[in-house]
This record gives structure tokens, sequence and C-alpha cells, in this order.
């Protein structure tokens, strides 16, 4: 009985591990066809998912190093003007040029505050230096978002790329919208990239082309350099952690982040996201052991909010806001140049004006001008000290102006020039843009000159001052006096700007030999342009830069040295594109002996002549020769005078053709050279002489033979000249 019990256990224990056997073979074997089905299953998918990635990748195109470097060079970058050197050599910073966007970029890391470097590698890539440009991960989570598309599964594509691959995105690509796609594009291009450039190269890519939002000084900051200073008006080495920190943290978001939003009222709630976000970064260099804990708790105690920049520290950064005619002018000079430079550049063919103006302000140029601060400073300054006359006009008060340059006569650089006096945006340019009639400054440089120089004329001929009727007209031409003067030599017909004579010589000359002698100088006369151009009537007029130019190149025994603003240009990189000593060369356009007797002639219309009023008594003792200018009803009104070093142009008047103060463009011009010789009298000096160089101009008969008319000192007959002649 018990043993039949015990085969009853036993039949009834082996059952129930038969039982267990087959529960447990039955569980291996669904497992084991489970595992077979998943993994034909996610060989499939995956088979899909590469091929899908495959697609992308063989779809995007193979850049060359060519092609990134169109990408990865050529951002706009901030252009910064330069005063000529001060005494130990060194170019004076003008300021920036006006520009909605700043940017300038850094060459090498050793310029960047070591705390940001940190911040951005332990917050935005920790294996920057050692992934190929792809981290495995990143390459992971993209593969599993791909798969998880293939199988119809809705999913979020993330973020994560590296450093490498943001460039990519931003700069390359240029797209934001995360998609599988974009991401494969990325990766694809990131890993080409860094075969290209070295990883320093790289960095510094990525520094200089984030974008950090808007700064203080209502500038869009791209770079780090320029998110330093546009956020904490601080150089780019001199951050305090917590603000390399703040700046690094912003990459991602910065319009959300930025603590100068363009709506004030975000700005608490933009800097509380800020400083948050900082504290990430803080947290990520702690982790990272790029700071201690002594650092990491320094840095959030630090007063982020307090060392913001403030507007008015940067508002003096555009060179506009302290000198705005100093940097248009040196503007307009530049884009002159650069259209010349760049005028066979295949790929700039049919570019307007305009486009290379953006380029001067945003091409990371370097322009290192000619202007002495000194003495720019000073004239302006004088300047406002005139009285300037005003009148009525179209029911609104308008001021007389003065335009002024002042030219090296060795070397054609402008040293210094005076556009207008409290001008507005409404007023013209008088140094450089505005065109006016010049009266009889133009009778040395377009008769007198030019005749002794073709060997026609010389200071000793005699000329006849008679009635002579105008070109194509009954009218005669008049003197300013309404005399005639019967014979007359030529330095006494300049010394008292008497204009028959004038005419007479012109004429003899030829208007296209005289008119050969302008464009010499750069100085074009308009088409309808007649013989009255010698007396100063002109159909437009020019400049006082291009008068005061001519005026230099007698003082400087008759070669020419072009004016101008601009000495050299470098490139962001350094390298000078531009310099005008290789560009131009001195052009002789008088003898030496033509140039110098016409100084000889100048000189009495200083001494003695027209001049000899307001500018003779005024000189203290500088040798100046120069010539008065004054036209219809005194609308324009001019004197040039130069000594042997520098030559200075002045005109006086109103901008809509009124008649103006008969005294305004003598007195400018005495008040702006006493300010001149004084900021540098070891450019102007005292008692130098005009040199000799040599040599004499022989006589020539002009009408030596020919006798006076009687009665040579009365004034014309009835229906001789008009009183509306060009004057002086």
């Amino acid at each position: 009985m018990e043993k039949e019990n015990e085969n009853e256990k036993e039949k009834k224990k082996e059952k129930k591990t038969s039982i267990t056997r087959n529960i447990f073979r039955w569980f291996f074997r669904t497992v084991f066809v489970l595992f077979v089905l998943i993994l034909i299953t996610a060989v499939g998918v995956v088979g899909v998912g590469l091929g899908y990635i495959s697609a992308y990748a063989k779809d995007e195109k193979l850049r060359t190093r060519a092609d990134y470097d169109k990408y990865l060079t050529n951002w706009s970058e901030t252009s910064y003007a330069y005063f000529r050197p001060n005494k130990d050599g060194t170019p004076e910073l003008i300021g920036r040029f006006h520009n909605d966007q700043d940017r300038q970029l850094i060459k090498d890391l050793r310029e960047v505050s070591p705390y940001l470097i940190d911040a951005f590698i332990a917050t935005e890539d920790r294996e920057f230096y050692r992934h190929p440009g792809v981290a495995p991960r990143s390459v992971a989570r993209a593969f599993y978002e791909q798969v998880q598309k293939a199988m119809g599964h809705e999913t979020q594509t993330t973020g994560g790329s590296t450093i490498t691959q943001q460039l990519v995105r931003t700069e390359i690509l240029g797209e934001r919208n995360k998609t599988g796609e974009r991401k494969i594009r990325e990766m694809v291009n990131a890993i080409r990239l860094e075969k290209f450039y070295s990883k320093d190269e790289i960095f510094i890519k990525y520094l200089n082309s984030a974008y950090f939002g808007q700064g203080a000084n209502r500038k869009h900051l791209y770079g780090v350099v320029a998110a330093a200073r546009g956020i904490f008006n601080k150089d780019i080495k001199d951050l305090a952690l917590a603000q390399a920190a703040y700046i690094a943290g912003m990459v991602q978001r910065p319009i959300a982040y930025t603590p100068f939003p363009s709506q004030a009222s975000q700005k608490e709630e933009n800097l509380k996201r800020g400083i948050e976000r900082m504290k990430i970064v803080l947290h990520n260099m702690l982790v990272t052991k790029k700071i201690t804990q002594q650092q990491y708790e320094q840095a959030l105690r630090f007063d982020i909010k307090g060392s913001l920049a403030k507007p008015e520290d940067l508002k003096n950064e555009d060179a506009f806001t302290t000198y705005p005619f100093l940097i248009t002018a040196i503007e307009d000079e530049a884009t002159t140049i650069l259209q010349e430079l760049y005028k066979d550049d295949p790929d700039l063919k049919g570019k307007k004006r305009d486009y290379f103006r953006r380029k001067v302000k945003s091409g990371g140029y370097k322009i290192y001008t000619t202007v002495d601060k000194n003495l720019y400073d000073a004239m302006n300054k004088a300047a406002d000290t005139l009285y300037m006359p005003s009148t009525w006009y179209k029911g609104k008060e308008i001021r007389e102006q003065i335009g002024a340059t002042l030219i090296d006569n060795k070397t054609g650089d402008i040293l210094s020039f005076v556009s207008g006096v409290k001008m507005n945006e409404e007023n013209e340019e008088h140094a450089f843009i505005a065109r006016n009639q010049t009266g009889s400054t133009m009778k040395p440089i377009l008769a007198y000159g030019p005749a002794m120089n073709e060997g026609i004329l010389s200071p000793d001929s005699v000329i006849i001052d008679e009635p002579v009727r105008k070109e194509w007209s009954s009218e005669y031409y008049q003197n300013a006096d309404q005399k005639f003067h019967g014979r007359v030599t030529t330095a006494k017909a300049l010394q008292w700007s008497y204009n028959i004579p004038a005419i007479k010589v012109f004429r003899k000359l030829g208007k296209e030999q005289a008119f050969k002698y302008l464009r010499m100088m750069g100085m074009e006369p308009h088409k309808l342009d007649g013989e009255s151009l010698a007396l100063g009537g002109a159909t437009e007029g020019f400049t006082v830069t291009e008068m005061t130019g001519a005026y230099a190149m007698i003082a400087n025994n008759g070669q020419f040295n072009k004016p101008h603003l601009i000495d050299r240009i470098e490139d962001s990189s350094g390298k000078v594109i531009y310099d005008f000593h290789q560009k131009y060369q001195p052009k002789q356009v008088f003898k030496p002996e033509v140039a110098y007797a016409m100084t000889q002639m100048l000189r009495t219309v200083v001494t003695s002549g027209t001049a000899s009023g307001w500018i003779g008594g005024s000189t203290g003792g500088y040798n100046v020769a120069g010539k008065t200018g004054t036209t219809n009803d005194n609308t324009d009104l001019w004197f040039i005078g130069y000594t042997p070093e520098i030559s200075l142009g002045v005109w006086a008047g109103y901008e809509f053709n009124l008649p103006g103060s008969t005294t305004l463009a003598n007195q400018a011009w005495v008040r702006l050279f006493h300010a001149a010789t004084q900021t540098a009298p070891e450019l102007i000096q005292r008692g130098t002489s005009f040199s000799n160089p040599g040599g004499s101009v022989p006589y020539k008969c002009f009408e030596c033979h020919r006798s006076a008319p009687p009665s040579s000192d009365e004034k014309p007959a009835q229906g001789a000249p008009n009183e509306n002649e060009v004057l002086d």
C-alpha cells in the first residue's frame, strides 16, 4: 500500500516536472520565434532607414574647399576709418562706419577670453576636439529618428548638433527647420568640412558667425567680438566668467536671451531667461572641470545686470555720430575706389554704386586717411565762431554757408576741410560735392597759366583792356569797376582781376587747348561751357576741393597731385588692396618756371591787389599767394590762397543763388588759416619763401604793337556791358 502511494507520488511529480519543462520549452520557443521575427523586422527597417539616409547623403552635393570658402570667408564685417598717423606714427581711430549690423572678426583664438572658449565647448560640443565633425551619439539619435519615421511613427526631431554641424546649418545650408533630411545633409557637410579645415579654424569661423541678437547700440550683433562690446561694452579678451557664460548661453536663442530686445518691455523677462541659461552654462563648465567650485559660486553672485553696456557708452562708436561730414566724404571716396578696383571682376559686373557703398561699410576694411585730426578739429571749431548771415527764402530762414579744403602742396593729401557751418540734413556738402561758379579764381588756371605754358604770354606781355563783345552776342564784357584800362601787363590784369584781358588770352589760346589743362587735373568742363568759363561763368561749376587742388599745383612748381582723402585701404586680413601713391603719380601741368611766375603774380594780388584788404593785412608774416573770385550779384565768393607748404580754398554763399556777404569768404579764409597755422606750426612755417626752380618765362608780345583806344578810363557807351556780368 505504501509502495503504491509512493509510485503515485512519483508519477505526479514527473507529470508536474513534465508540465514545467513544457512550459519553459514553449516559452523559449516563443521567445526565439519572436526574436527571429523582431530581428527580421529590424533588419528590414534598418535597411529602410539606411536606404533613407543613403538616399539623402547621395543627393547632397560634395562641396570643395573653394565652395566652403565662399560661404565662410565673405561675411559682412564692420569697417573702420583712421586719421593720418600722429607724431609717434600711430593712426588715430576716427570710428566705425555706420551699419545696421556689427561684426568684427577674430583671426586667432588667442584673441578670445579662455572663459568664453570653455563656455562654448562645455555647453555646445564637449567632444569638439575629438569627433570627426559628427558625434556618435548624435548619429545614433538621428538614425533612430529616421527609423521611427520610416515605420510611420510620429517623432520629434531633436537638436544636439556639434559645433561643426551648427556652422554648416547656419552658414552653408541656411536651414533652421529641424527635419531628418536637414540633419543628414548637415552631417555629410560637417564631416567633409573637417577634412578641409583644422579644428581651430572651424571654431574661429563658428565664433565669428554666431548671431547674438540686438545690442545696447541697437545694432544686430554677429560674432563674439560684437557681442562682448554690444552687450557688456567689453573687449573680447576682458570678459568676466559670468559674462562669458551669458554670451555662450545666448547662441541657441539669441532673441529670447538678449538683454536689449526691440521692445523695452521684454528686457526684464529676457534678462531673467538669459541668467537662467547662464547658470546652466556655468554648471556645464563646472562638470567638465573647466572652472572650480569657488569660481562657479563667485560667477553665480556676479551682477550681470549691473555690468550691461549702457547705450550712451556706445553712441560715439559710429564715426558718423562724431564726424558726420568726414565719414561721409571718406565713404564716398572709398566707394569710388572700390568701383575702380573691381570694375573687371566678372562676379561684380553690373553692380551699382550702392553695392560698393554697402561694401565699404561692411567689408571689414581699415581705411587710412590723410586727414589730420588736430587740424580738422581746429578748423571746424574756428568755422563755428564765424558770424553767418541769414535771409528768408520761401518762408524759411536760411543761413549763408562756407566750404573749405586744406591741401598739402607736395602730396595732394587733404589735411582738413570744412563742409559747412551748423548744418543739418537739408544742407549740401560744400567741400567735395556742391559745385559752384568760380568767379575769377579760374583765370590763373584756365587763361593766364596755360597761355604762358604754351608760349603765348608772359607776365610782362601787354594786353589792351578795351570793349570786347561777348561770344554770339551784341553785349560787351565789362570789368568790376565798369572801366577800361587800356594797355596793361598780364601781371597787372591779374592783380586787379580785369575781365577783358582774360577773355582775350582765352580766345588766343583756344577753347580746347585751354580745357586740356583742366582735364589734366581731373576737372571736366561741361559740354555747354564756353569762353565765359575763363571768368568763372560755368554751367555747373567746380568743387572747392577741385579748385584748391589746382592752386596746389601752382604752388608745387606746376606738378599736380590728385587731391585725396584716402591714403590706403586694407582688407579684413590686413592686405593692402589700395595705395594712393602706387596708383597715382604726380603730373607736370605747368612748367616749373611758369608756375613760379604765376606765384609771383598771385603774390601781388595779396600784397597790393584785390586781396590786399582782408587777406594781405592778415597773413601774419606768412608768404601767401592767391586769388579772389566773385560772381554775379555776389552769389558765389571765393578766396584760394597758398603758402609754400599748403593751399587753402574757401567758398562762401547761399545754397539758392542769393546775394551773399561780400566779405565772408575772405573772413573765413583768415580765420581758418590762423587756426591751421596755430595748430600745425611745424607744417606751415612763418616766413618761408617760394623756391625758384630756375629759368624764366621769356617775354612774349601779345598786343605790344597796338595802341590803346582813347578814353580807356571811361565807362563803355550805352548798350555796352550789362551789370549782370561776372565780376572780379
